[in-house]
């Protein structure tokens, strides 16, 4: 494997599980604390009554999502970068 692609592959995997992670804050908690149970399949919130939950918050967590997968991706890369001493 080239030495320069390995910090880029740990920080695409870092981002991933900070955005697992952030979706489990932001989305399935506050079902869950709704009542709820939350199908990964849908992406919907079911509550106990069979309505659908939801929190209006979707549209934004995506995009936060974006920001979050792209900066902790780049800081990530860079920090092994510096740690294992590569040059690009």
């Amino acid at each position: 494997m080239n030495k320069t692609a390995l910090p880029t592959l740990i920080g695409a995997f870092t981002s991933l599980l900070a955005i697992w992670v952030l979706h489990t804050l932001l989305m399935v908690n506050d079902c869950v604390d709704q009542g709820g149970k939350f199908e990964h399949s849908t992406g919907k919130c079911l509550l106990e009554n069979g309505q659908i939950y939801d929190s209006g918050i979707a549209e934004y967590a995506l995009a936060l999502y974006f920001v979050v997968g792209f900066s902790v991706s780049f800081f990530v890369a860079k920090l092994v970068r510096k740690l294992l001493n590569i040059r690009r």
